[in-house]
């Protein structure tokens, strides 16, 4: 399998139940227990690499290389965010996604997202090269 096998069209769906580690509050001080932006972040980036991960070759690995949030509403604690994610877009190594989120009250964000395929031994040697 490849990325080329990864058509425009596909969708992904990831889901999480808003706990304390998701909220703002833990990000900085004085914000409201509500989730989190990093925390939808992680979401979308998690849903996305689950849609490229079965067309990866052996070895490869994906990352992402830009992410666009509109973070519009705020959801509670205990209530379930979901993301979809949708292929827009593919090229020889990179995937471009856009992106919504919901909770059971409301839409809570839209945005795009792109994720670049590449070797997993490759970029950790990289990574080590960069260590103090």
């Amino acid at each position: 399998m490849a990325v080329a096998d990864i058509t425009v069209g596909m969708t992904g769906t990831g889901s999480v139940t808003v706990a304390e580690e998701h909220y703002a509050s833990g990000v900085f001080a004085g914000a409201p227990d509500v989730y989190a932006t990093p925390s939808l972040a992680a979401l979308i980036e998690a849903t996305a690499a689950g849609v490229m991960e079965p067309h990866l070759d052996d070895g490869q690995m994906s990352v992402g290389t830009q992410l666009v949030i509109n973070h519009t509403g705020a959801t509670p604690p205990g209530v379930e965010v979901t993301v979809e994610v949708k292929v827009e877009a593919v090229g020889r190594r990179n995937v471009e996604f856009s992106w919504t989120a919901k909770d059971a009250f409301d839409d809570i964000g839209h945005g795009t997202h792109q994720r670049f395929a590449l070797d997993k031994a490759r970029f950790e040697a990289g990574l080590a090269s960069k260590q103090p």
